[in-house]
C-alpha cells in the first residue's frame, strides 16, 4: 500500500516538473520573438541617370579584300610580306608575261591585216567593184580581230597584280616559283583605319540606340578605351540570343587595334532614364540552393521587417538600381540587416548604435 501511494507521488512530481519547464520554455520563446532588432532604414529613391548600354563584341577590319591573278601562270615576283604596309595602286606580285606578251603580238598583227583588207575594199563598194555582203564580212572581220588584240592586251596587263586598297597584308599565299590558277587568291588585304566592332546589343535596348550615337570601347588585351560611334544598327535579332548586331566605327591611325580582339562596348545616347536605387550593402544574397537576391522592407503598419526578392540592375558607385521587386513607397533596411530574419520585430533607429553586430543572412 506505501509502494503504490509513494508511485502516485513521484508521477504528480514528474509531470509537475515537465509543466513548469515547458512554461520556462514559452516563456523564453516568446521573449526571444518580443526582441526587436535595432536597424536603420531608408526609403526607396528614384534617381535619374544618361542612359548607356554594355555588350561584348569583336574587332573587324573596315575592309577585307582577297586579291587575286584574272590570269594563269608562274610567279616572277612578290612584293609586300605579311604585316607590311601597301598603298592602292602599288604593284605587289607578278607573273611570267612571256606567253601573253606573244599572244599580244599575234592578235595585233591580225588585227592590223584585217584593218588594211576592210580599209583597201571600202572605196570598191560605191563602185560596185565589191558586193555589200562581202564588205559586211570585211568589217565583222576587223573588228573580231581588234577584239581579240584587246582581250590579248588586257591579258598580259592582267600579269601585274596591284593592290586595290590601301591597308596591310593580312596573310600571303605564294611565294616565287609558284604557279597559280585564275581567280585564286594569293593575298589578303585589310584595311584598319577605322575599325569596325561588332556587338550584340539585347533587344530592350536596341530601340534606345541611334547611327551616330557616342560609344567607348575597351580593349581588355590593351588595357585601353577607344571612342567611337554607331555606323549601323541591325534590323534582324539574333534567334539564339535574341539580340541585334551594332556596329561601331573606332578610329586606328596608329594600328593599335587589330581584327580579331575581343572587345567591351559602352554606348550611350542624350537620353535619360529613372530606376529606384538602394544602398548596395541593403542587398544581400541567399547562398542557399535557389541562389535569391534579396533586401528586409519594413512592414508600413507594424515594427515588422520581411525578405523581399529583387531583381537588381547597374550598378552606381556603392548604390544599386532595382529592376523589379520594389516601390517607391517601401522602407528599406540598409543598417542592421544582417541580423534579420523574415518577419523579424524591428526597431527603427536614425543612427547606428556602436555595438550593432553582423551575422548571417536568411531570408
Amino acid at each position: 500500500m506505501r509502494s503504490r501511494i509513494t508511485a502516485v507521488a513521484a508521477a504528480a512530481i514528474l509531470a509537475s516538473s515537465i509543466s513548469a519547464c515547458v512554461r520556462t520554455a514559452a516563456s523564453a520563446t516568446s521573449d526571444a520573438d518580443s526582441t526587436a532588432v535595432p536597424v536603420i532604414a531608408r526609403p526607396v529613391v528614384a534617381s535619374a541617370r544618361a542612359w548607356s548600354t554594355t555588350a561584348s563584341g569583336i574587332v573587324n577590319a573596315n575592309t577585307t579584300v582577297d586579291v587575286a591573278f584574272q590570269v594563269a601562270g608562274k610567279v616572277v615576283s612578290v612584293g609586300p610580306d605579311e604585316g607590311q604596309t601597301v598603298r592602292a595602286g602599288q604593284e605587289i606580285a607578278t607573273l611570267d608575261p612571256t606567253d601573253y606578251r606573244l599572244a599580244l603580238e599575234q592578235t595585233a598583227a591580225q588585227a592590223d591585216r584585217t584593218a588594211r583588207d576592210r580599209d583597201r575594199n571600202q572605196p570598191l563598194l560605191a563602185s560596185g567593184g565589191i558586193a555589200p555582203a562581202d564588205m559586211d564580212h570585211l568589217e565583222s572581220a576587223a573588228r573580231q580581230s581588234a577584239a581579240a588584240a584587246e582581250l590579248a592586251k588586257k591579258h598580259l596587263t592582267d600579269t601585274r597584280l596591284v593592290a586595290p586598297i590601301t591597308g596591310t597584308v593580312a596573310h600571303r599565299a605564294i611565294e616565287v616559283g609558284a604557279t597559280v590558277a585564275p581567280g585564286q587568291g594569293v593575298l589578303t588585304i585589310v584595311d584598319l583605319d577605322p575599325v569596325r566592332v561588332r556587338v550584340g546589343v539585347p533587344e530592350a535596348d536596341v530601340g534606345h540606340i541611334t547611327a551616330g550615337a557616342s560609344a567607348m570601347v575597351r580593349i581588355p588585351a590593351l588595357d585601353a578605351a577607344f571612342p567611337g560611334r554607331v555606323s549601323l544598327i541591325g534590323v534582324v535579332a539574333d534567334p539564339t540570343t535574341r539580340s541585334y548586331t551594332v556596329e561601331i566605327s573606332v578610329p586606328n591611325p596608329m594600328r593599335r587595334l587589330r581584327a580579331g580582339m575581343i572587345a567591351e562596348a559602352t554606348i550611350t545616347t542624350g537620353q535619360t532614364t529613372s530606376a529606384l536605387v538602394v544602398p548596395a550593402a541593403a542587398v544581400l544574397h541567399d547562398d542557399g540552393a535557389n541562389g535569391a537576391t534579396f533586401v528586409y522592407v519594413v512592414d508600413r503598419d507594424a515594427p515588422r521587417a520581411h525578405a523581399r526578392r529583387v531583381m537588381t540592375g547597374t550598378a552606381r558607385g556603392d548604390s544599386l538600381e532595382i529592376a523589379s521587386g520594389l516601390t517607391m513607397n517601401d522602407r528599406v533596411v540598409v543598417v542592421g540587416q544582417h541580423r534579420l530574419r523574415d518577419g523579424a520585430r524591428v526597431e527603427l533607429l536614425t543612427s547606428a548604435r556602436p555595438s550593432t553586430t553582423t551575422g548571417s543572412a536568411k531570408p
